[in-house]
């Protein structure tokens, strides 16, 4: 039973991500801890979205910018690690409350008042972005919500956009693979499950990947924050 439900919530992952550019950590998340711990559980998620992210970053490598993702990526990737590092010390049904709560606030804002502010794409807030992404990742494998942020306003096409955020993804999630099993985290008995995860994210990549032929960057916006506003709805009530 536990390779179908991976396989079924890894293809719900890969339609979401491949459509709002995140959001597979977030689909599969609400069903992993139902199977495994708060440890292990990001681990498996962040291995199967490696394997999404990978795929989509060469299909739109042309896209690429690395002067706008990488600085985000270094923040990223520091600040996961060390909250991987301490990751078992902590209350996370608290913490998973709050950011849940934050993610619906951040979404309500930018679906209304977006017009009055937005995340410029300078030095500073791909820092700022890049650090409480990452602290969000290692803690909850979902950094999705808060890189968003950062790239959406800075994306001239929606292209750019999935390739950039990607790329970051494939950057983060291969470097906090690293650390967990450095620590032990990620064992040899979650691999074919991962492959089983990474198989089923692309099967519905393929058909996220039509519903992206048929939006312009305005309407990936909207989506794009409507569904960070689910993302925490959801997390919420499955932390409540």
């Amino acid at each position: 039973m536990i390779w179908a439900v991976v396989f079924l919530a890894a293809a719900g992952a890969g339609l979401i991500q491949s459509v709002t550019g995140f959001g597979a950590a977030v689909m599969m998340m609400l069903v992993l801890p139902y199977f495994f711990d708060m440890i292990r559980s990001p681990a498996l998620s962040s291995s199967i979205s490696l394997g999404l992210s990978a795929v989509l970053v060469w299909r739109f490598r042309k896209y690429v910018d690395w002067k706008l993702t990488l600085p985000v990526a270094l923040a990223y990737v520091t600040l996961s690690t060390a909250a991987i590092s301490v990751v078992g010390k902590l209350d996370l049904d608290m913490l998973t409350i709050v950011f849940a709560l934050l993610l619906i606030l951040l979404s309500l804002y930018y679906l209304f008042f977006s017009g009055s502010f937005s995340i410029r794409p300078t030095p500073v807030s791909a820092l700022v972005c890049g650090a409480a992404a990452g602290i969000c990742g290692g803690l909850f494998s979902i950094g999705g919500p808060v890189a968003v942020l950062y790239f959406l306003p800075a994306a001239r096409s929606k292209e750019s956009y999935v390739a950039n955020l990607q790329l970051l993804f494939c950057i983060t999630n291969l470097t906090n693979l690293f650390v967990r099993i450095s620590k032990g985290i990620y064992t040899w008995e979650l691999v074919p499950l991962t492959l089983v995860g990474v198989l089923g994210i692309n099967l519905g990549k393929i058909a996220g990947l039509r519903v992206l032929d048929r939006l312009d960057i305005a309407g990936m916006r909207k989506l794009v924050y409507l569904f960070i506003g689910v993302s925490g709805i959801l997390t919420l009530v499955t932390h409540l």
